[in-house]
């Protein structure tokens, strides 16, 4: 298992189980106060039922002793025959005892905190889980001592009346309500526990999803990225075998006149030194060697990576030299102006210069002797604009519909590579050229070079 995948996977699980506790402390949580609220509203069940009927009893007393308080209070001992109830003690307003029921009760008073509350008006109900019968009541065998008992107190007034007359307090045997409790505890538990389960394993499962899609993503985003540097690997290759390509297409094609050439002399007279062939030889050779040695400099500079800055001055100067022998040979008057404002650098420069070269070429070639060819260099702020133009009678429609594909030529003999492969240098260095105009006038084309970013 790969070591990313290794670490997201136990993020994963730490996240789980995270969860997991949280989850479970709140479930634990809101079961503990479900449980208190429902205990507490079932304790106070008796009382809510007692309490009235206490009341009904005081009530029904007190018409019988209206001159006698503590006799109307002592009645209420009645209550202690009731099934469940265990003891009964009645106090006055003041809390002092008035009588209780059985006689065997220790200590029967009413504590003080309990007094307060009661004169709020509302009544107090305890349960004891484990109310010690030995410590309150006498005679209690050992097997006894401790049993579930439900204290109620109530405080005690006349119907009609809002000031107490006394309270009264039950001990009830709370053994039903113990099991009543237990039952409700039970169903409880069964409920938070299979929420608990239920809930781990949808936690489980989403963690488990969320992970696996996280996987999933990952080896898709991996794939991707490899494929992504295989292809951009490849386009690197291509881009380079491209430039190359177009560069070594130059060649040939500059070449491609200048061996004809050489051939055609080599084929002529060759005795006579003094043959005028001989000297169009030289000149043809020189030519070559020239082309050959700029093209083995570009391409050495594009491998090394060494660019140096080329002035608008300097680049005209390099048109001008490399074009000028052979407008003097056809007698074409050759101007090349300059309006650089910055410099570019030496690769895109060479390359611009291969592109007007090709085209001047072209440009002297459909040039009658006596009339012109200019090249004009000019910073439009955003790039350069080289304008190439000549007088000549112009492109005819049948090559200006495949003007930049190769095999079509308006020169006799010709390949129709020139105007393809300077298509393609412009591409290789984010230039664009096209037709400006043709006609009976003359031709001229455009590359426009952007400024570097």
């Amino acid at each position: 298992m790969p070591r990313q995948t290794l670490r997201n996977s136990v993020a994963a699980l730490c996240t789980g189980a995270l969860l997991v506790v949280i989850f479970s402390g709140l479930v634990v949580w809101f079961r503990s106060d479900l449980r208190s609220e429902i205990h507490l509203k079932i304790i106070e069940r008796d009382a809510a039922v007692l309490y009235p009927m206490a009341l009904q009893q005081l009530a029904d007393s007190s018409v019988n002793e209206p001159s006698n308080p503590s006799r109307a209070l002592a009645a209420l001992l009645t209550s202690a025959r009731q099934k469940g109830m265990l003891a009964v003690a009645v106090f006055d307003r003041d809390g002092n005892t008035v009588e209780f029921v059985p006689a065997n009760q220790l200590f029967v008073e009413l504590p003080t905190d309990d007094y307060l509350k009661l004169q709020g008006g509302a009544p107090v109900s305890r349960y004891h889980p484990a109310f010690p019968l030995d410590q309150y009541f006498a005679g209690v065998s050992a097997d006894q001592r401790e049993t579930p008992v439900l204290e109620v107190l109530l405080p005690l007034h006349r119907p009609g009346s809002a000031a107490v007359q006394g309270f009264v307090r039950y001990y009830i045997d709370a053994r039903p309500l113990s099991s009543e409790l237990a039952l409700i505890d039970a169903r409880i538990d069964r409920q938070t526990a299979v929420t608990l389960l239920v809930g781990a394993v949808l936690i489980a499962a989403v963690m488990a999803g969320a992970t696996f899609s996280v996987h999933r993503a990952q080896r898709t985003v991996a794939e991707r990225n490899e494929r992504l540097t295989r292809a951009n690997f490849e386009l690197t290759l291509v881009s380079k075998a491209s430039a190359v390509g177009q560069i070594t297409s130059h060649l040939i094609h500059g070449l491609q006149g200048s061996v004809d050439g050489l051939r055609a002399v080599v084929a002529g007279p060759k005795s006579d030194p003094s043959n005028p062939a001989w000297e169009s030889a030289a000149d043809y050779t020189e030519r070559l060697q020239s082309m050959i040695r700029e093209t083995v400099a570009l391409l050495g500079d594009a491998s090394a990576d060494a660019t140096y800055e080329l002035t608008g001055r300097e680049l005209a100067a390099m048109i001008h030299k490399k074009n000028e022998a052979q407008a003097a040979e056809k007698g074409v008057l050759l101007e090349v102006s300059e309006g650089f404002a910055a410099p570019t650098d030496s690769h895109r420069g060479s390359l611009l210069c291969l592109i007007a070269s090709n085209l001047v070429q072209n440009a002297i070639f459909a040039t009658d002797p006596g009339k012109r060819v200019s090249v004009s260099l000019v910073d439009a702020g955003w790039g350069f604009v080289m304008t190439v133009a000549d007088e000549g009678s112009g492109i005819s429609r049948s090559v200006q519909k495949h003007l930049f594909k190769p095999g079509r030529s308006g020169r006799p003999g010709g390949s129709g590579l020139g105007l393809a492969i300077c298509q393609l240098l412009a591409r290789q260095i984010g230039a664009e050229m096209v037709l400006l105009s043709t006609g009976p006038d003359g031709t001229s084309f455009r590359v426009t070079l952007p400024h570097k970013a």
